[in-house]
C-alpha cells in the first residue's frame, strides 16, 4: 500500500473515532442537561416544540459566531485545530482534522459556553424552553459534523443539501466568508463579510 493510502486510512480511522465519541458526548450533554432541567421545570409538549425549533435557530447562530470569531481567531485554543483543518483539506490526512469540536472536551466546553446563557435566560424569564433547546443543539452539532464529514470526503448528501458541498468548499477558497456549513441562515442574515 503506497504511503499516501496508509496515511489516508489512518486519518479516516482516527477521524471516525473522534466523530463517534464527539457525537456521543454531544448527545449525552444534551440529554442529561435536558433531563435534569426538564424534571426541575416540567413544561408541556408545545413548550418543547417551541424550544426545539428555537434551539435549532440558536444552534445555527452559534455555529456562525463560533466559526467566524473563535475558529478563525489565529493561535487560539479553538483556532489552532481549525487551521489544521484548512491546511489539511484535500490531503491524505484530511479526515483526522474534519471534526468541528476536535475532542470530547471541546464538545463539553461548547455545551457549557452555549448552554450557560440559555439556562440563565430561561430561568430568568421562566419560559421552560431550554431543555428542548439543548436537545436541538446536540442534534444540530451531530448533524453538522456528519454533513461536514460528507462534504469534505465526497459522501452522499440528502437531496436538499447537495448545494451545501459547493457552498462550504467555497469557504475553503475564501475563509473570510460562508461560516455556516450546511444551512447558511446566519450567513444570509448577517450578510457578506468585508475584508
Amino acid at each position: 500500500m503506497p504511503e499516501a493510502n496508509k496515511i489516508r486510512v489512518a486519518a479516516l480511522t482516527r477521524g471516525r473515532a473522534v466523530k463517534r465519541i464527539n457525537a456521543l458526548t454531544a448527545i449525552l450533554c444534551g440529554v442529561l442537561s435536558a433531563t435534569v432541567l426538564g424534571v426541575w421545570f416540567p413544561k408541556g409538549v408545545a413548550t418543547w416544540l417551541v424550544g426545539f425549533f428555537a434551539g435549532l435557530l440558536w444552534a445555527n447562530g452559534f455555529e456562525y459566531v463560533y466559526h467566524r470569531f473563535l475558529l478563525h481567531l489565529p493561535g487560539s485554543f479553538f483556532g489552532r485545530p481549525h487551521l489544521h483543518h484548512h491546511m489539511s483539506s484535500g490531503t491524505p490526512q484530511e479526515a483526522q482534522d474534519l471534526n468541528l469540536a476536535g475532542s470530547p472536551g471541546r464538545v463539553i466546553l461548547l455545551f457549557v459556553g452555549n448552554g450557560a446563557p440559555l439556562v440563565a435566560a430561561d430561568l430568568f424569564f421562566e419560559l421552560g424552553v431550554v431543555p428542548a433547546m439543548l436537545i436541538a443543539f446536540a442534534a444540530y452539532l451531530v448533524v453538522a459534523e456528519e454533513i461536514h464529514w460528507r462534504i469534505h470526503l465526497g459522501g452522499r448528501l440528502p437531496p436538499g443539501l447537495r448545494p451545501a458541498r459547493a457552498y462550504h468548499l467555497a469557504h475553503h477558497e475564501r475563509p473570510d466568508s460562508r461560516f455556516n456549513i450546511f444551512l447558511p441562515l446566519f450567513d444570509w442574515l448577517v450578510g457578506p463579510t468585508r475584508s
